[in-house]
């Protein structure tokens, strides 16, 4: 796995978690925005891994 990815994904969790917990202790609006970024990082790292999944599967056949 490309590590930048890996970083995408782990900066996506973070973003999100961290964003649920700023929400339940009163900074709604905050939280709401790190969460929103979160799901965002996830998207983008599902993206990659998609991508390259592909193209290690076209690079198989030949």
């Amino acid at each position: 796995m490309n590590p930048l990815t890996l970083l995408i994904a782990i900066l996506g969790l973070t973003g999100f978690a961290l964003g649920a917990v700023l929400s339940a202790t009163g900074m709604i609006e905050l939280g709401a925005i790190l969460m929103g970024l979160g799901l965002a990082f996830q998207v983008i790292s599902l993206v990659r891994l998609k991508r390259a999944k592909k193209k290690e599967s076209s690079n198989a056949r030949g």
